[in-house]
């Protein structure tokens, strides 16, 4: 999977930036609003380490909802979903206008995963629990085009898995590993904003393949494509 957010002096550029723009990754104060949410869809490719000669493209519907705390403070909510398995996250960013242009953001998420699969003589389940922390730079071109690089490292707290009478519980804190992502986000059409962001995610574990229960004592590689409409 692929998946990338800073701003400060109040001038008049500034706050035509603030009244004219609308973003989910890029890291600048909710000014104006005290919600924003956004529609669309993640897609991940499973890589030949756990699926051979297989590659599975694996879609998720992603719903965000951002609250304001205040001019520096912003919630982040988050849910992606495949009936059969989704995932929930909240967090809070804190965020720095460093320049008109350059901006940046340091945030902290929970996350809680679950997921089932029930085919002929196989019925498994499993829960988990994550930790995100992660910071985010932001720069707005001339032609207001929106562009973020967020940096995030993940830890497992608990994993938790079912099958038939068999049962495997983790609790202990692990470093998971790392995700890089690149985010471009502009007006796209009637006054709504378009999010296209490319991850780089990097992982021990990731909640989306638990179903194919494969055992590495290495980093596995996932690209990941994120789409996304502000509304």
């Amino acid at each position: 999977m692929v998946t990338i957010g800073i701003a400060i002096t109040t001038t008049a550029q500034d706050t035509t930036f603030k009244s004219k723009h609308a973003a989910i990754f890029f890291p600048y104060p909710m000014y104006k609003e005290k919600w924003r949410s956004s529609i669309g869809f993640t897609l991940l490719t499973t890589p030949e380490d756990i699926t051979e000669e297989t590659r599975i493209r694996l879609p998720c519907g992603d719903y965000r909802l951002l609250r304001k705390i205040n001019k520096h403070f912003i919630l982040d909510n988050r849910l992606l979903f495949q009936v059969l398995q989704n995932h929930i996250s909240t967090g809070i960013r804190y965020i720095k206008p460093i320049t008109d242009n350059l901006y940046f953001s340091a945030g902290d998420d929970i996350g809680f995963w679950f997921g089932y699969l029930k085919l002929s003589g196989f019925n498994s389940k499993a829960t988990g629990w994550l930790n995100y922390s992660h910071i985010s730079l932001g720069y707005k071109t001339k032609k207001n085009l929106l562009i973020t690089f967020k940096a995030q490292v993940s830890a497992s707290l608990s994993y938790q898995a079912i099958t038939g009478d068999n049962k495997v519980t983790i609790g202990k804190n692990a470093y998971n590993g790392e995700t890089f992502t690149l985010a471009f986000e502009q007006p796209f059409y009637n006054k709504k904003h378009l999010t296209l962001a490319f991850s780089t995610i990097n992982n021990y574990f990731y909640w989306q393949t638990w179903a194919l229960f494969y055992k590495t004592k290495r980093k596995i590689f996932y690209p990941q494509v994120t789409v996304g409409f502000i509304l």
